[in-house]
């Protein structure tokens, strides 16, 4: 792909995009629906979860509802419309066709738009359930903090870039999913939709960057580059186990132990099934750029259990 091929996905963004066309949501919550789908809630498959009390099992989704929303929160204000900022910079990537430097301006606005649904969704649960979130940093600002630290400062805005393009070229089952499940409460399931039919042009624009921006790497650079690419991954797909730990823990007259319960989740194949699934349309990027025609880049992904030869 060269700049010229560039065809803009948001030409008609004005009348699509949630912020710019749709109203907000106004969605009644129903008595006996989940809060969250039991089938994409890691610790709903957990044995001490499925012996729990109804109200037990329900609030355990409501709080990994509460976790997904204050993902998609810190994710949005914080690395993808961070990188966006960058992107827009005529100094960053100058190269970059006029139109990705415009589109930038609009998945900024998009992901703004988001964060506030996301965040008042959160507090309207919270007042119609009396479940109160737990306090907790999502883990994968702790591990962009650890990679962006590990660097020179000339490569750290490359780790933000790369840590943004991950992220938004993964298709969750909580944007794919969640939207049908007719279990679950009908807010729930429009923000889920309204997010995914947003991050379905995302998706396009960030895989177009990566086409255009890895070939013109060094491969000194696509190495330093590419062998932290798992480790992304894991970041954002990997289940938050202090977070888990910390649900389990406003319910101690049912969890005894939640740390034990929720390595016992980690160290499950459902688990890692969950991350390759999850991982799939960024790993087929991955290959068809040609990223794991260079052997160490394979063998790293080989090496965190992401095989990237395969499927």
């Amino acid at each position: 792909m060269t700049p010229h091929d560039y065809r803009s996905r948001f030409t008609e963004w004005d009348r699509r995009s949630w912020v710019r066309a749709k109203p907000h949501r106004d969605s009644p919550f129903t008595a006996g629906a989940h809060y969250f789908s039991p089938e994409l809630c890691p610790l709903s498959a957990c044995p001490p979860v499925r012996a729990a009390p109804r109200h037990v099992r329900e609030a355990v989704l409501v709080h990994s509802l509460y976790l997904h929303l204050e993902f998609t929160v810190q994710l949005e204000m914080g690395p993808v419309n961070e990188i966006c900022a960058l992107l827009r910079s005529p100094r960053f990537l100058p190269w970059l066709p006029a139109g990705m430097k415009d589109d930038v301006l609009r998945i900024y606005t998009d992901e703004a738009g988001h964060a506030e649904m996301s965040n008042t969704l959160k507090n309207a649960v919270a007042a119609e359930t009396g479940v109160v979130p737990v306090e907790h940093r999502p883990r994968f600002l702790g591990a962009l903090a650890a990679l962006y630290s590990a660097e020179l400062p000339a490569y750290r805005p490359l780790v933000k870039l790369f840590f943004a393009i991950v992220s938004e070229t993964l298709i969750t089952g909580t944007l794919t999913r969640l939207p049908k499940d007719p279990s679950v409460q009908a807010a729930v399931r429009e923000l889920a939709q309204d997010h995914a039919a947003d991050e379905g042009r995302h998706h396009a624009f960030f895989r177009a960057l990566f086409e255009l921006l890895w070939p013109r790497m060094p491969v000194p650079l696509r190495r330093k580059v590419g062998v932290l690419l798992p480790r992304v991954i894991h970041a954002f797909l990997w289940p938050d186990e202090p977070a888990l730990v910390r649900v389990l823990a406003t319910m101690p007259e049912h969890f005894a132990d939640p740390a034990a319960v929720v390595a016992g989740l980690a160290a499950s194949p459902a688990c890692r099934d969950a991350v390759l699934r999850n991982a799939a349309p960024t790993l087929r990027m991955f290959r068809d750029n040609g990223v794991f025609d260079d052997p160490v880049l394979a063998a790293a992904f080989a090496d965190a259990g992401l095989p990237g030869r395969t499927g």
